[in-house]
């Protein structure tokens, strides 16, 4: 530190000076100069200079690890910001560096270990939320639940609505099991104005991937108050719409599903998405057609979600295959399925669909190869798909074969 502060103060008034002659106190000049530039590549090579004749120096250490932290050469500037430090620990402008290069080596823990030093030595200007939660992120990847968790309390106290804060504390109490507190907090982090609506429905369908029948008997309940919230809250946030629509899902509420289906497709409508009103219609056909059996309703919906969007190929594979359960309109329904294997070639149900319409349509020759590409990509895995397969092989004479393939369709059924 002898020389650091003299420096900080004539670098103030510096700029480069001519090599030839130069002193050391010159060349420490010209070196900090070209650094303030950007200029890190000539910098790094006058501090080189510099650190040879005085390898001890600890100004000179700092700022070759700060240029050498700038070129990436992480593993030059540990060593010399590492010496910098160990002659003067006091010093902030060291410790922040340090700080900065671990941040860099993405070694979580022992930048936060410097920020913490930070907070200590000059609180004045570390201890804030912000840092306060880079350390307790810190204490998160390290296990320490309770420190970080202190660490993430202090930051929302200094700002409520700190969101790193609000996630890093919300996360710590769903993981250790406190959930009356995680849920308080989760409510809170819903409330926060500055967070980004489609961060609030991510973390909640997340949640809702991430938890099993019983997590959800107990607070389910809890869980649909809060995504109502949030739909209440951000009604034009369609990834909250779609949670929404699982929770009626869960529940067999089939009036309120239909009902969220049409909340859904006036959003997508108003917001001009034919992604997500193709998506809202699909929905409501399946649920028509699979729990209320009203298949003309059910039809008159996929054709609307075509219009749409002719290339939807979940429309068009169920709208096929219920014709194909009716055997009705036949040609119809080959003409849809065949689009989605053009779309996915190798998807194993839309193989199943197309190969089983050119069965019904007494076609077993042409349908075989289709089921054959289908065992490939998935197929054996469904006793559908193996029982349609079984009858194309029965229709083509192929016995033994037919056989097997039924009797592991059976054994899937099992």
């Amino acid at each position: 530190m002898r020389k650091f502060f003299l420096y900080a103060a004539l670098f103030l008034l510096s700029c480069s000076l001519p090599a030839q002659g130069q002193t050391w106190d010159d060349l420490f000049l010209t070196a900090t100069a070209a650094y303030a530039e950007g200029q890190y590549g000539q910098a790094k090579e006058l501090f080189a200079q510099l650190h040879a004749q005085d390898p001890d120096d600890d100004a000179v250490n700092y700022y070759l690890g700060l240029c050498e932290l700038n070129t990436r050469d992480l593993d030059a500037a540990e060593t010399h910001l590492l010496q910098a430090v160990q002659a003067d620990s006091t010093n902030t402008w060291y410790i922040f560096a340090m700080a900065t290069l671990y941040d860099a080596r993405r070694d979580q823990i022992r930048a936060a270990d410097y920020i913490e030093k930070l907070i200590k030595m000059a609180p004045s200007l570390y201890n804030n939320p912000n840092t306060l939660s880079m350390v307790a992120d810190a204490k998160v990847a390290a296990r320490q639940d309770s420190t970080a968790l202190a660490y993430y309390n202090q930051a929302l106290l200094m700002d409520p609505e700190f969101a790193p804060a609000q996630f890093g504390r919300t996360e710590v109490l769903r993981r250790t099991g406190n959930f009356p507190a995680f849920f308080a907090a989760l409510e809170e982090l819903i409330h926060n104005e500055d967070l980004r609506p489609e961060m609030k429905s991510n973390y909640l369908t997340v949640l809702m991937d991430n938890i099993d029948a019983s997590f959800y008997w107990v607070w389910g309940d809890t869980i649909n108050r809060l995504v109502d919230l949030d739909r209440e809250l951000h009604p034009e946030d369609y990834d909250i719409q779609l949670l929404k629509l699982r929770m009626c899902y869960i529940k067999q509420d089939w009036d309120a599903v239909l009902a969220q289906c049409d909340v859904m497709a006036d959003l997508a409508r108003a917001q001009g998405n034919n992604d997500h009103l193709a998506e809202a219609l699909s929905i409501a056909g399946d649920v028509y057609y699979q729990q209320l059996e009203d298949s003309k309703k059910a039809y008159e919906i996929y054709e609307q979600a075509l219009k749409v969007d002719p290339d939807r190929t979940s429309v068009l594979n169920n709208y096929a295959y219920y014709l194909s359960q009716e055997g009705r309109q036949l040609r119809k329904a080959l003409k849809m399925s065949r689009r989605t294997i053009e779309l996915e070639p190798d998807n194993a149900t839309y193989l199943d669909t197309y190969g089983w319409l050119l069965y019904l349509l007494r076609k077993p020759k042409e349908a075989k190869p289709y089921f054959k590409h289908a065992m490939l990509y998935g197929g054996k895995d469904s006793a559908v798909v193996l029982e349609h397969y079984s009858k194309v092989l029965e229709a083509l004479g192929e016995q033994d074969l037919a056989t097997y393939y039924k009797n592991l369709s059976e054994q899937k059924n099992k």
